[in-house]
């Protein structure tokens, strides 16, 4: 199984976005943390998350997007998929998985999760 650098840009409601990374191994589930601290998303408790943009390295598939709760319980989960050609029409053609209008209050505990595949 290969590995994948996948990068998901989450949007809050009273903070800038943050840039959150993570390199997966295709076929397992993974947290990601912030560029900037290292935390993972519970670490901004009483924010709103109000969107997540993913994008999986090149040759790399988003199975799906979690953000589970502090006693493992999923809160959203999301499929993903892979990403359009370059060069498309279609807006957001160079991100696995786009989800706007999110209203997701984050609470201690929290982790940002990705599986990908090949």
């Amino acid at each position: 199984m290969a590995d994948h650098k996948v990068m998901a840009w989450v949007h809050f409601n009273r903070a800038p976005s943050e840039l959150y990374l993570a390199s997966t191994t295709a076929g397992t589930e993974k947290a990601l943390t912030s560029q900037s601290s290292g935390a993972e998303l519970g670490d901004v408790a009483g924010q709103v998350v109000t969107g997540i943009d993913i994008q999986v390295e090149d040759a790399g598939a988003l199975v799906y997007m979690q953000i589970t709760a502090s006693d493992g319980g999923q809160v959203i989960n999301i499929k993903g998929g892979k990403r359009l050609a370059a060069g498309g029409s279609v807006p957001h053609s160079n991100l696995n998985m786009c989800a706007p209008n999110l209203s997701i209050p984050v609470e201690r505990g929290m982790s940002l999760n990705v599986k990908t595949l090949d």
